[in-house]
């Protein structure tokens, strides 16, 4: 096996850095997904507060709904 030359070397490295060069970020990139991140942020914050209204409601109609399976029950004992 012949050790390669300087050259040989050389132009491997060349292969790999063109190789490889089309396919790193650009600062604008990351600016655009660092953008992209921040509105999906926002998205996910109103969509937070819109489940926690919609939770609160619900716990508000499951504490109404006891409230009258309990006056029902209260209802059915004392003239049952």
């Amino acid at each position: 096996m012949t050790t390669p030359t300087l050259e040989d070397r050389v132009t491997i490295l060349e292969t790999r850095f063109d190789t490889i060069l089309p396919t790193l970020a650009t600062k604008s990139d990351i600016a655009e997904v660092k953008t992209d991140i921040a509105r999906l942020e926002g998205r996910v914050n109103n969509l937070e507060t819109k489940m926690d209204a919609l939770g609160n409601r619900l716990i508000i109609q499951f504490a109404g709904i006891a409230v009258v399976v309990a006056g029902l029950t209260v209802a059915a004992v004392k003239y049952l």
